[in-house]
């Protein structure tokens, strides 16, 4: 899965393209001033997000389909873990846990598998997950926190 960037990206921006590509076991690019025909392209006929920015800090997530659409869109706010920095991200697809509507499109927009609740302490040790809740998304690796978007708004289009 492609994790792209607006088309004049901050340095924090960047950062959380790559992040999030990596926790996703997907690929990042830097979007320069490729339109959404090109995008398409490099996405390879899947899914693609596009990390925008408000005063320039990553502030919004645009989740398209294969064929451009934009399904769904994040607000939020971000914050990272001190040791995200010496992480290593394993090349596993993540799990998803939590309830709601951002849990359920992010289940039918990754098609990770779905962790119940109560059994996300019986993830293998070096296993990631995405916890996403009504207010925050807790991306997890190796039961810790790594980072988290607090969510400021959530539109389905």
């Amino acid at each position: 899965m492609l994790v792209t960037s607006s088309r004049k990206p901050s340095a924090k921006t960047r950062t959380l393209c790559k992040l999030l590509s990596r926790f996703i076991a997907g690929r990042s690019i830097s979007r320069g001033k490729m339109g959404m025909q090109e995008l398409l392209e490099f996405a390879e006929g899947g899914p693609f997000i596009v990390v925008g920015e408000y005063h320039g800090n990553p502030g919004e997530l645009g989740f398209y389909d294969d064929t451009g659409k934009l399904l769904f869109s994040l607000r939020f706010s971000d914050w990272y873990s001190e040791e995200i920095d010496s992480y290593w991200f394993p090349d596993v697809e993540p799990g998803i846990a939590g309830k709601g509507e951002i849990a359920d499109a992010f289940e039918s927009f990754f098609h990770f598998n779905r962790v119940e609740s109560d059994k996300v302490d019986q993830l293998p040790p070096r296993s990631t997950l995405m916890a996403a809740g009504e207010k925050e998304i807790d991306f997890m690796g190796s039961g810790k926190s790594l980072f988290k978007l607090t969510v400021k708004g959530f539109k389905k289009y």
